[in-house]
């Protein structure tokens, strides 16, 4: 069962009620992540891997997935695909300690700004989240 942040109470926060799926599988980051869009105001629940995280797009419908690109099972790549076939139109941030260039172009589709190199630069991670789901 994954972890779900607890909802802030203030539900005048502009993006309370927003889901969004956090994918990583060092459990350290993927808590990070997720404590970071509690505090804004986001329903982050967490997975540890692309295949866990296909197993909740159903139940979750998240708004927005957040992924590492390398994970065992199914990577980042796979998890973008698999969102795509069953939530299309559900925005996909990639996260990677790969150089940009190098990873960002060895995945079809995905808008440069919708990539990050890791460590992840907060505030414009968060820009990036406020933006996709209309924050």
């Amino acid at each position: 069962m994954p972890f779900v942040a607890p909802r802030q109470a203030d539900l005048a926060l502009p993006h309370a009620h927003r889901r969004i799926l956090v994918v990583d599988d060092d459990p350290r980051a993927c808590q990070a992540v997720a404590r970071l869009l509690a505090d804004e105001g986001y329903e982050a629940s967490v997975a540890a891997d692309g295949e866990e995280a296909s197993g909740l797009l159903h139940s979750l419908r998240p708004d927005l997935v957040v992924t590492d690109l390398n994970m065992p099972k199914l990577d980042g790549r796979g998890l973008l695909q698999r969102v795509r076939s069953v939530l299309p139109g559900t925005p996909v941030l990639v996260m990677s300690a790969r150089g940009p260039a190098d990873a960002a172009a060895s995945i079809e589709g995905l808008p440069p700004a919708d990539f990050f190199a890791k460590p992840v630069a907060i505030d414009a991670l968060l820009a990036r989240i406020h933006d996709p789901i209309g924050g």
